[in-house]
């Protein structure tokens, strides 16, 4: 029997610096690392979400939707920068947030896979109480959430085939920092292959709009062609928006969408 495969969101957390915060004090850190994770926990139930997996330092967490664990993750670090924020600056524990929606296999109660993995790798490129997200969550949640991103660009991943494209959400104290990382994306831009397909669309519609208008021609005055006019106008029209959202960062309007 074949095993049991889906596409959902995962979010993986892990402490920073977790060895040495043991090696400060293993039964303090042992007793902060249960209240992060209470924490951690707490949130996704909220989100709707199922703590899956509680491995060495971290926490793996399943979501029915990717903007279900990027709120989660948000609401995470929020919660435990306040957390930590009475803890001594030397044994602060911090958490990085990786979170991936990819193809994972069901073990049980765990789950397994590049989609898991991938959630791993993520939170290695976050910064310390920060939260990174692969390309096809972005995808999921630009504009569905009022945060700024920084696209730090394909990333090559241990034993993945393929660059994976990050985002780092520009969130708590080292929001400038990760401005700094990476061209910014604003929340509600589109990717360069958004842009694309949003291009093709109207560049389609304008095509069949003038086919139309080829036909009247030369039904109504075949000697004399006027239909170059209205489909220069289209022309126009279709790439306009583009330019403009391209060299000005304006949205591109709802027909586009």
């Amino acid at each position: 029997m074949s095993p049991e495969r889906r596409l959902t969101a995962i979010l993986c957390a892990d402490v920073v610096g977790y060895s040495r915060l043991v090696g400060r004090d293993e039964t303090g850190t042992l007793a902060r690392l249960d209240q992060a994770r209470d924490i951690l926990r707490t949130v996704t139930e909220g989100q709707g979400g199922r703590v899956f997996n509680l491995a060495g330092d971290g926490l793996l967490a399943e979501f029915p939707s990717a903007l279900a664990a990027v709120q989660a993750a948000v609401s995470a670090q929020d919660r435990l920068g306040v957390w930590a924020s009475d803890q001594p600056e030397d044994d602060r524990m911090l958490l990085r947030i990786g979170v991936n929606l990819g193809d994972v296999v069901v073990n049980g109660g765990d789950l397994l896979g590049d989609g898991v993995n991938v959630a791993a790798r993520l939170q290695t490129l976050a910064q310390p109480g920060g939260i990174c997200l692969s390309g096809a969550v972005y995808d999921q949640v630009r504009g569905r959430i009022e945060i700024g991103f920084a696209d730090l660009g394909p990333q090559a991943m241990k034993n993945m085939a393929d660059p994976v494209r990050v985002y780092a959400l520009r969130i708590g104290p080292d929001a400038d920092r990760v401005g700094a990382m990476a061209r910014p994306v604003a929340a509600g831009s589109f990717s360069g292959r958004q842009i694309f397909d949003r291009l093709r669309r109207r560049f389609l519609g304008a095509l069949v709009v003038v086919a139309v208008l080829l036909v009247i021609n030369l039904m109504t005055s075949p000697y004399d062609l006027w239909v170059q006019w209205p489909a220069l106008g289209l022309g126009i029209g279709v790439l306009l928006p583009v330019i403009r959202h391209l060299l000005w960062g304006r949205p591109l309007d709802a027909g586009g969408k």
